[in-house]
């Protein structure tokens, strides 16, 4: 399976401009191809973020993650520690991706060039933060920026999220089959994105759920484009197995 009414009143010697749907539609695909644009120039990044899963009437899950990237030569830490204990690691080196999980104590190595795999079969290990911004920083590889292939995106406004001013897009998401093209995991999604350094700052997904119930996951990021990183953010060594 590949992951795959406003109206706005201006006057300017009696001139009305409206903002129509359609205009903001055009606006969120200019952003979002502008966004894309952005993280694949970016030399270095990180980020440090939370993932919490909201489902039943109240129940809740909070897990944490960190991620270190630098383009050429290439290095890359995706370190995502769940709630309850357990981790999750994905990093890359010039020859290869790997991955370590916690619970199995097991390594797995992914050598160039099919190396991709390393990222987006994690998914689910990584609270899907493995197939959200690294498929933007490696945005011309097959992981084809998974995060923002949104069906009929439209730009829902501004909004601020820790002094920053965000455009927030709103849309849906799917996983397809390559196969047959049939949808699956049919989704909403918002995106906000920083209005000046285009990083995004939040995404929220929400599936179908019955009255009463809840089924969301909220990311929050705190981003830095092209950081200056030490040697040791960017090197993963598994512990040894007791």
């Amino acid at each position: 399976m590949r992951l795959h009414r406003i109206i706005v009143f201006a006057s300017t010697v009696c001139a009305t401009v409206f903002v129509t749907p359609l205009t903001r539609a055009q606006n969120a695909e200019d952003i979002l191809q502008r966004t894309r644009a952005m993280y694949v120039s970016l030399r270095s990044y990180a980020d440090t973020g939370v993932v919490l899963n909201q489902y039943g009437s109240s129940s809740e899950d909070r897990h944490t993650f960190t991620m270190y990237f630098n383009r050429n030569p290439r290095r890359f830490v995706l370190d995502f520690r769940k709630q309850g204990g357990d981790q999750y690691v994905i990093w890359g080196d010039p020859d290869a991706f790997h991955t370590w999980w916690k619970t199995t104590g097991q390594q797995s190595d992914y050598p160039n060039p099919n190396n991709v795999s390393a990222i987006s079969l994690s998914g689910q290990n990584t609270g899907a933060t493995a197939t959200k911004i690294p498929t933007l920083l490696y945005g011309k590889s097959a992981l084809a920026a998974a995060l923002l292939n949104i069906a009929d995106p439209v730009l829902d406004g501004t909004e601020e999220l820790g002094g920053r001013r965000c455009y927030r897009l709103m849309g849906r998401v799917s996983d397809v089959y390559s196969a047959t093209g049939k949808e699956v995991n049919v989704h909403k999604i918002s995106v906000w994105i920083d209005a000046e350094s285009l990083l995004i700052r939040k995404v929220l997904e929400e599936w179908k759920a019955l009255p009463g119930q809840r089924s969301r996951t909220t990311t929050t990021f705190v981003p830095q484009a092209n950081p200056s990183l030490e040697d040791s953010r960017l090197k993963f060594v598994p512990p040894e197995q007791k």
